[in-house]
């Protein structure tokens, strides 16, 4: 038993190696950019804080605008926080949080729980830390992103390991929106 185990790993790493030349190989015949990545299109909740873009710490101001009820506000913002932001808290009544969104013009059926100011920009919802970190290195000449609603997974909207799939959405002040970013699970 021990020699069968022997050999089967043996196999395995053996296996493993051609799989990484042929890769090699095969990304190497087809020309792939020198600096090729995969596209982020798609990502997952955890590795929404990482970006390989440098933002300078004056640009991660951010002012959050919630209600005092709302505990999955105080999740989102622990988010950010975690990942290297200046947060002003702000804590307002619902009307004065439609006054900021009335501002930006931000369509309806893209509001949710908590409203946000970063750089020019609106930040509506639990909107992932990489993608308002993307919006402010990019500066797209948009009003702001949202994650309309409250999807199970979103960061401050953690439910043990459920998660719901959902997107991000670009919107511009004449109502025009387009999905910014996909996460699905």
């Amino acid at each position: 038993m021990k020699k069968f185990f022997s050999n089967w790993m043996q196999s395995l790493i053996a296996g493993v190696a051609v799989i990484g030349v042929l890769g090699t190989a095969y990304a190497s015949f087809v020309g792939l950019p020198e600096n090729f990545t995969f596209s982020t299109t798609t990502n997952t909740v955890a590795n929404s804080g990482s970006t390989t873009t440098y933002l300078a710490p004056q640009e991660l101001n951010i002012a959050v605008y919630r209600t005092p009820t709302c505990g999955c506000c105080k999740g989102w913002v622990e988010h950010i926080k975690e990942n290297g932001f200046q947060v002003t808290d702000i804590v307002k009544p619902e009307s004065e949080i439609q006054t900021i969104r009335q501002k930006y013009n931000l369509p309806s059926d893209l509001t949710s729980c908590h409203t946000s100011e970063i750089a020019g920009y609106l930040v509506e919802g639990h909107t992932p830390v990489a993608d308002v970190k993307r919006l402010i290195a990019q500066k797209p000449d948009i009003a702001g992103i949202s994650v309309p609603g409250m999807p199970i997974g979103t960061p401050g909207m953690e439910i043990g390991e459920r998660k719901q799939s959902f997107d991000v959405f670009a919107f511009q002040k004449n109502g025009q929106t387009r999905v910014f970013n996909s996460y699905k699970f």
